[in-house]
């Protein structure tokens, strides 16, 4: 079972990373979009990059609490990779640099909680 779901992880990363490449691939873009506007379009594929690594890193799928902190961390780190992709593709907007440093914050911040949990053996108190 844990092969399928690494396999299914790979497949749903390579959909998340050639849609936010991509993001109109499904849709038509208006032909007057932003550089930033394109950003946010990709940025919400990020989730589809997040649960592809989620899928493709995670093991122990006896405590809840775990599943949802990697989850959570999965997520953001897709976020953040989808709008580092926008960087590169579309431009340096300042607005998108403080929404990138928030998601670092609150990727540290579930990284953190998901270490200490497998670090204390799943009795984390918050």
């Amino acid at each position: 079972m844990n092969f399928v779901l690494k396999i299914l992880g790979v497949i749903i990363l390579i959909i998340g990373l050639s849609l936010t490449f991509k993001p109109d691939l499904f849709s038509k873009l208006p032909t007057l979009i932003t550089g930033y506007q394109m950003i946010e379009k990709r940025v919400k594929w990020g989730a589809l990059i997040g649960f592809g690594l989620f899928l493709i890193f995670f093991t122990d799928w006896t405590s809840w609490r775990l599943i949802v902190s990697g989850l959570l961390f999965g997520l953001t780190a897709g976020i953040i990779i989808a709008r580092l992709t926008g960087f590169v593709l579309d431009g340096f907007f300042t607005g998108q640099l403080w929404w990138l440093l928030i998601e670092f914050t609150v990727a540290i911040l579930f990284g953190y909680l998901y270490f200490k949990m497998i670090k204390s053996g799943f009795s984390f108190k918050i």
